[in-house]
């Protein structure tokens, strides 16, 4: 690992405003969050090259909240992933409770935050494939410039968590602010990280949903991710499993097999990552139906 160890220079906002006007007014600063990424305390061993200028987010009060109403959990993005885990198992949704004890060590998640997670630029976030699941939408903010005024107007907008990586996706000058996940409560969350070998950025992580009625599955989501690529997921296989009886043969298991493996062929390189997953997604199936 390469750290670049020129001290930057660090700006200390206290609000969500002060902190976009930094940014316009330093085109080449970047935020930082719990700045584990930046510092090399993560689990990643990538390059790490220190910005010139830092906008430290740790004083912003209004991004360290959270709130809950019956539609959805709203995180503000500078929680720390150990704070969002003390929520709790009933209140947080299904599967994240289990899927944060996974993100490195507590000494990390202490520092780390839900925002500077999503917003990785080397990795996927161990925890993006089970929020895409769930249906998180992120909230961004930042500054417009209009004429014949002053100050810059302050705007956001509010996309599905998986287009932060996607174009326009998040561009410079933009602060993920809100993350937000519907209150739906699923009867079935799984959340696995697998390490094939003693490289510490090769994973496999895989992540599922299910919904059950009266001995049918209802609804299923499924999602894989090796941390460096785009998540995989096959919606064509989680409608043909949707209103199914789960009484999988060799014929039914078979064809999953198959999907799975069209899904993962990406990975051809890592035969063991493909053979996980067809064992994955079976063991996940027999879950749901004892």
């Amino acid at each position: 690992m390469s750290i670049n160890k020129k001290t930057p220079r660090v700006l200390i906002p206290k609000t969500i405003n002060e902190a976009l006007e930094f940014a316009m007014n330093e085109p080449a600063a970047e935020f930082w969050a719990g700045g584990t990424q930046m510092t090399g305390h993560s689990t990643s061993k990538s390059v790490i090259n220190m910005p010139n200028v830092v906008i430290a987010l740790g004083h912003v009060e209004e991004l360290a909240r959270a709130s809950r109403s019956e539609r959805s959990l709203e995180i503000g993005s500078m929680m720390s992933l150990d704070r969002l885990r003390s929520i709790g198992r009933r209140t947080l949704p299904s599967g994240l409770y289990e899927a944060i004890a996974e993100v490195g060590n507590r000494p990390i998640r202490c520092r780390a935050t839900i925002g500077g997670h999503l917003a990785m630029k080397e990795r996927i976030g161990d925890l993006k494939p089970l929020l895409q699941l769930l249906d998180t939408r992120v909230e961004i903010r930042f500054l417009k410039k209009k004429r014949n005024r002053r100050k810059s107007l302050s705007s956001s907008r509010r996309i599905p968590l998986g287009q932060i990586n996607e174009k326009p996706g998040l561009c410079p000058g933009e602060l993920i602010t809100k993350i937000s996940i519907p209150t739906e409560q699923w009867d079935f969350g799984v959340f696995k990280k697998i390490r094939p070998t003693e490289d510490e950025n090769r994973v496999l992580v895989f992540a599922a949903l299910a919904q059950m009625d009266k001995g049918i599955l209802s609804e299923c989501r499924m999602a894989f991710s090796d941390g460096t690529r785009n998540i995989l997921r096959n919606r064509e296989l989680e409608l043909i499993l949707a209103g199914r009886p789960l009484s999988f043969g060799e014929r039914e298991y078979a064809m999953l097999d198959g999907s799975i493996d069209k899904m993962t062929l990406i990975w051809k390189k890592h035969e063991y990552e493909r053979r996980a997953a067809r064992l994955l997604v079976r063991e996940f199936l027999n879950s749901v139906t004892k």
